[in-house]
């Protein structure tokens, strides 16, 4: 067996992998590594952007498709050869970038308020319980069933931050209300028509 077919039975291996753990690998390693470096001691609730899983498994999948084509594409000259590897290596050093971005996007509340670092953001947006002066959480009736769908932080200077009410953040509801009654706040309940 010749080196360079060992190299293409690699390749072979390694872009199958890449398919099938670019569905597998965000659900499963994205939340720890983000509960690892970004989670507070204490928190009331702490979960990854949606986008987060979503452009780490586009990520995988470019990767994938680089390789790919890298396996396909058999150069003829030397300097298409040297090309061709530069497209891979800077494909992987861009992927390595957005990888990064995708565990930096996380969003956390805990005693101080609400933190948020946005995808393409290398800082935390944080806003303080005081900056908050009215919380809603939207109720919409879908097939004669009413439950909560978001809530909606307004702030002092009339912007709103709307947070998608999952079950860890329904969980964490009460809290965030004991916190929102030191400023003599609470969650009002916002009825709205089918969204």
């Amino acid at each position: 067996m010749t080196k360079e077919s060992k190299s293409k039975q690699y390749q072979i291996g390694f872009i199958i992998i890449l398919f099938l753990s670019s569905f597998i690998a965000p659900v499963i390693f994205l939340y720890p590594i983000q509960e690892l470096l970004y989670r507070p001691k204490d928190y009331y609730f702490f979960d990854p952007f949606f986008t987060a899983y979503i452009m780490m498994m586009v990520v995988l999948i470019m990767l994938a498709v680089t390789v790919l084509v890298n396996f396909l594409v058999t150069p003829k000259t030397k300097k298409s050869k040297n090309i061709q590897r530069g497209i891979v290596v800077t494909s992987f050093v861009i992927a390595g970038a957005l990888i990064f971005l995708c565990i930096n996007n996380y969003q956390y509340i805990d005693t101080k308020g609400l933190h948020m670092n946005h995808f393409f953001s290398l800082q935390e947006d944080f806003t303080s319980w005081e900056d908050i002066v009215k919380v809603e959480q939207t109720i919409v009736e879908k097939n004669g069933v009413s439950s909560p769908d978001k809530l909606i932080f307004t702030l002092q200077d009339g912007a709103t931050i709307e947070q998608s009410l999952t079950g860890k953040l329904s969980s964490a509801k009460q809290l965030i209300n004991e916190e929102l009654s030191n400023y003599g706040l609470k969650i009002e309940n916002k009825y709205s028509e089918n969204e």
